[in-house]
Formats: structure tokens, sequence, C-alpha cells
């Protein structure tokens, strides 16, 4: 495995979450005022966690382990060879669950829920996104 692989997916994730701080500073009303926000948060939530799962692909497939049928199931695969710890696989499915909210329920994005993650769950994209790293670096 090599970092020079996936560089492009964790440049994105990087660079999406930097943006994403932007919007800690806004009040609920002040971030749905203009659609913008809502559109951007949507976008760049959307691309980290599929840079996240995109990830996760890779390690599996460069380790050997069983192939996913779902994105749900990259988290699974992971957790049962030892690389995510188990308290750590229902946040990081639902992770993938919003993330196929996005792609496929767009027009039913509860706004609360959105503002909501963006207030209290970006640390939980840094925790996924270091605990791939890691297991990059232990297989380098």
């Amino acid at each position: 495995m090599r970092k020079e692989d996936i560089q492009t997916k964790i440049d994105a994730i990087f660079d999406n979450h930097e943006k994403l701080k932007f919007f800690s500073s806004k009040t609920y009303e002040e971030f749905t005022a203009d659609f913008r926000n809502i559109d951007s948060a949507l976008h760049r939530l959307q691309t980290s966690i599929q840079a996240l799962l995109d990830i996760g692909s890779y390690i599996i497939a460069s380790l050997g382990l069983r192939t996913p049928n779902t994105n749900a199931e990259i988290i699974d695969i992971l957790n049962e060879a030892g690389y995510i710890p188990k308290d750590q696989v229902e946040k990081y499915k639902k992770m993938s669950q919003f993330r196929n909210r996005i792609v496929h329920l767009y027009n039913h994005i509860d706004t609360e829920m959105l503002y909501d993650i963006l207030m209290n769950e970006l640390d939980d994209i840094k925790e996924f996104y270091a605990s791939l790293l890691n297991i990059i670096k232990q297989h380098e």
C-alpha cells in the first residue's frame, strides 16, 4: 500500500474539512438563509465521506480482504480485520448512510440535522481519516 495511490482522496478530505469549518461560526438562521451554504455543505460532506469510503476500499483490496457489496460493508470488513474498533462502527456506518441520503434523497435533507452534523460531528471525519491513514502506514 502506498499513500501516494490515494493522495487525491486525502487532499479532498483535508480541503473539504477546512472549508466546512467555515460554517461553525454561523447560527442556524445564518446558515439556512443562503441556499449556497446548504449546497456547499452537502457537497463537501458527500465528497469527504465518499473519499473515506474509497480509501477504505483501497485498503481492503490491497490487503486481499473480502470484497464489500455496500459502502457500509467496507466498515464491517475493516472492523472484522481489526482495523476499526467496534465502538466506532455504527458512527462510521451512519456517516455512510448520510452520504447515501445526500446522493439519493437529496430533496429530503433535514437542514437541522445537516447543521447539527456541521457543528458537532466534523471531527468524526477526521477520526475516520486518521484511522485509515494509520492502516496504510502500518502496511507501507
